[in-house]
């Protein structure tokens, strides 16, 4: 009977332990899913504010979610086979860049220019001319 017992208390010991793993895993993963300390999925939040060891964060937008930037790809220029030149623009600042097979270079950067107002309208006189910025971004690393 005391067997039957001891057996029984293990068995529960088990599974308590593996459940507190399973548990804590899974909260690391959602902590590193959102990019924050891996530690901080750990601590609740409202805990954390009131220990005082994890400082309030402001989020823009709906669901709590810090929106993104868009990197968006201004334009592209063939340089052999495997290689390419790309002019790449994020948080108003573009970026001429070196992609190989290999990796991605930065060869350059700019200010972005202010966006015109024919631009986003859609009135623009030829969509397949290359604007004057474009080009002297590609020019000025030749």
């Amino acid at each position: 009977m005391d067997d039957l017992l001891v057996a029984l208390r293990m068995i529960v010991a088990l599974a308590a332990v593996l459940g507190l793993l399973l548990f804590l895993s899974r909260r690391l993963q959602k902590a590193s899913a959102k990019g924050g300390n891996p530690l901080s999925g750990l601590v609740p939040q409202k805990l954390g504010r009131v220990a005082g060891s994890a400082p309030a964060r402001r989020t823009a937008g709906r669901g709590g979610r810090p929106r993104q930037e868009k990197i968006t790809v201004v334009a592209r220029s063939g340089l052999g086979a495997r290689a390419q030149l790309v002019v790449a623009e994020f948080g108003g600042i573009r970026y001429v860049l070196g992609v190989t097979d290999h990796g991605i270079n930065v060869v350059d950067t700019q200010e972005a220019p202010a966006v015109r107002e024919d631009d986003v309208d859609g009135t623009s006189a030829d969509a397949s001319v290359v604007p004057d910025d474009i080009e002297r971004a590609l020019k000025s690393v030749a």
